[in-house]
């Protein structure tokens, strides 16, 4: 099994070489989106936060969906938006894939699941996992040689 991560084509030579896992969730159904941010940013992260430093974590990021971001895209796309029908996005960046399993299987990390009936369906959880390639960082286009 290989763990580094990258992938060995030539294209994909000048990826971030991470281990990205982009994790869609749902809220609590009945649960008002104050309530869903509060407990996820304020109980759950911070409870994640330490077992995912112990495995090497790089970033951990939440990134919201809200009814009210909702109205403004279908107002900026005249009704015509295609919305995940998610409420928040859950980004870890690892460096490599040997610390994304030692935190999938980490005896604290799995007590984070019994966090999860507070605030999401975990049912409804969505994953996609892999390499990162950045275009645009700091407001700046990245430069690399693209030699295929």
């Amino acid at each position: 099994m290989v763990l580094a991560p990258g992938y060995s084509f030539p294209a994909a030579s000048t990826m971030r070489k991470v281990v990205k896992a982009t994790i869609l969730i749902k809220k609590k159904p009945g649960l008002p989106d104050a309530d869903f941010v509060t407990h996820y940013n304020t109980v759950h992260a911070q409870l994640a936060a330490p077992v995912l430093l112990k495995h090497n974590i790089i970033s951990y990021t939440l990134t919201y969906q809200l009814e009210r971001d909702r109205t403004i895209m279908q107002d900026i796309m005249k009704g015509k938006a295609n919305l995940l029908d998610y409420d928040a996005i859950c980004t870890f960046v690892f460096p490599d894939w040997m610390s994304f399993a030692r935190f999938m299987y980490d005896k604290e990390g799995a007590e984070l699941r019994g966090d999860h009936g507070n605030f999401m369906v975990e049912s409804e959880m969505k994953t996609m996992i892999g390499d990162e390639f950045v275009v645009i960082e700091g407001g700046k286009k990245v430069e690399r040689s693209m030699s295929i």
